[in-house]
Parts: C-alpha cells; structure tokens; sequence
C-alpha cells in the first residue's frame, strides 16, 4: 500500500504531546506497559494516567447507570446525556472504550464521552464490556450486540431515539464498534445509521508500514503490545475470523463512516486499509488522518489543542447524521 503521508522528520510529535507526557512523569500518572507489569497494577496505572488526562472538573452532562441483559448475566452500560436537555428524545451513539480489550474502562474516557454528548448533541451508551484475558472473543463481540438490543429495546424509556443510533469507539472499541455495525446489517437487526471509528485495531496483521515505521515504543504504543493485546483477546479463536477482524469481512452494506486516524501510530495502516477497502465496497466515508498526534489521542483533549479539534470535528459530523 502506498504511504501518502509519511514523513522524515523524528520530532514531528506535536509539543503539546511531549509536555503531557512529561507532566505525567512528573506527576507519577505516566502509562505503564502491561507487558512488564503484573495486569492487576497495569490496569490501575491505567487508570490513574487518564485521570491526570481527564482533570478534576469534568464537563457537565447527566449520567446514568442502566444494566442491560448481556450475554453472560448482567452488563452495565452509562448514559451521557447532554446537560440541560431534559427529557427530550435524543440520538444515541453506542461507544466502546479503546485499550486493547485488556485495560482501561468507561472511566478513563470519561472526558471523551462528554464531550461527544455535549458537542453531537447525543446520548451517549458507553458500553463495559468485558476484559480480556478474563474473557475473551467472541464474548466482547455478544456483549456489543447486547448493548445496541437494549438501546432500540429499552432506550426510549431513558430519552433515546431508537430511530437514530450511531457505533462509535477507539482502537480496540473501534474493533467492536465496526463488527458491531456489520453485525447489524443482518435482517431484523436494530438499523445503525452512522459510525464513527477512532484509530481502530481491524485485523491481526503487524506486517505494515506504520508498524515498521511506529512499533518501536517512540510514540507510545508498539507492536510488541499489539501482538500481546490480541493474543490476550484471541486465545485459541482464529485472528482471520471476521468477527475478530472485521477489515477482513464483507463491507458492503455499511452505512456512512468516519474514519480517524494518528499519523504516528503503528496502527495508522489498519484505517488507511479500511478506507481502501471501504472505497471498493461502496461504502459512503470520510478519512482524517491528523499529524504529529499518536495512538490513543481522543482522550487528550483537554490538553492537546489538535486532539480537541478533532473529536470536535468528529462530534459535529456525529450531529449531522444523525439529524439529516
């Protein structure tokens, strides 16, 4: 695949990157590799580096716990609503936190899923769906399904639209997000109407430019968790599964996409590939790739001018959609 926006230059991090980082150092909130820790305390560095991301005052929104029936017993799901907006009937985007299905949570994307309620103008599910290598696939896959059948089943009781529900999620949560929307083309499924996918892992496949040129742990994160990450997923299942892989599925039939991706990331390949992909299957989209920014940028906003911008542009085209 050819790469249209590679460049030479080393030092190409946006600096407003490079002084969060070194504010995390600092401040004893730096991410830690869950390959050199036990899982237990990578889990909880995790989270104390999004809390330092997050800040201490949040933006304002309604929050609610509601339970769905999972595939397993009971899934929790939260609810952002945008504040001030009452009992009025709002759209919905169904989103999956990032971290590589082993780390992180709703909490640490707390100020992400805020700021899309607060600027789509959405209610926002956000979706706690299982860690691996507690459980794995397609455990992750149900649980999605779960979450969009209570949000067309029961949502309208909690001011949800059932008419207009969006997939969204980072990275991992982009995995689930998209084999969520494929899963959805199925006849007598609740229809999806947009989705909008950060950074996404899309298929088992570490043999890229990006991951050439991005794995080595420069930009945070590397091949060698890449292949941790899916191995923990995975387990004994196959990585050409389309379910697991849905850049390996049949595409058409999607509706309408924003693809998001890091330039500095090794997993910026997986969505260029998807964009090809997308472009053979018909499938109406939009591709931004955003210099100097690396992987997991969505969650940066609050200190990272660029990364603010972005979700900014994705939440109003998350708007649009939804309200065409």
């Amino acid at each position: 695949m050819p790469d249209t926006i590679l460049r030479s230059a080393a030092d190409r991090l946006d600096p407003q990157v490079i002084a969060m980082n070194e504010a995390a150092v600092r401040l004893g909130a730096a991410p830690a590799d869950p390959l050199s820790l036990p899982l237990a305390e990578a889990r909880a560095a995790a989270e104390r580096y999004h809390a330092f991301l997050n800040g201490p005052a949040p933006l304002p929104a309604d929050v609610m716990e509601v339970t769905a029936e999972g595939p397993a017993g009971p899934l929790a799901l939260r609810l952002y609503r945008p504040a001030g907006r009452g009992t009025e009937r709002l759209p919905v985007l169904v989103y999956f936190h990032g971290g590589g299905f082993v780390v992180n949570s709703v909490d640490t994307h707390d100020g992400l899923l805020r700021l899309l309620a607060r600027h789509a103008g959405a209610v926002v599910c956000a979706v706690r769906y299982s860690l691996a290598p507690e459980r794995r696939f397609p455990h992750q896959h149900e649980e999605a399904l779960a979450a969009l059948r209570w949000v067309a089943t029961a949502g309208a009781a909690q001011g949800i639209d059932p008419e207009r529900i969006a997939v969204g999620g980072d990275s991992a949560g982009a995995n689930l997000a998209l084999g969520l929307a494929l899963a959805a083309r199925a006849p007598g499924a609740p229809r999806v109407s947009f989705g909008l996918l950060f950074y996404g892992m899309f298929a088992h496949d570490f043999d890229t430019l990006s991951h050439r040129r991005f794995g080595d742990g420069r930009y945070g994160l590397t091949t060698e968790r890449m292949r941790w990450y899916w191995r923990q997923y995975l387990g004994d299942a196959t990585p050409d599964d389309p379910r697991a892989a849905p850049l390996l599925a049949d595409l058409r039939g999607l509706p309408p996409l924003l693809l998001l991706a890091a330039d500095l990331d090794c997993l910026r390949d997986d969505t260029l590939r998807l964009a090809e992909r997308l472009a053979e299957a018909g499938v109406p989209h939009r591709l931004a790739v955003y210099d100097g920014l690396p992987h997991s940028f969505a969650t940066a906003t609050r200190l990272v001018d660029r990364a603010q911008d972005a979700v900014l542009q994705a939440a109003l085209a998350l708007r649009r959609h939804l309200n065409a």
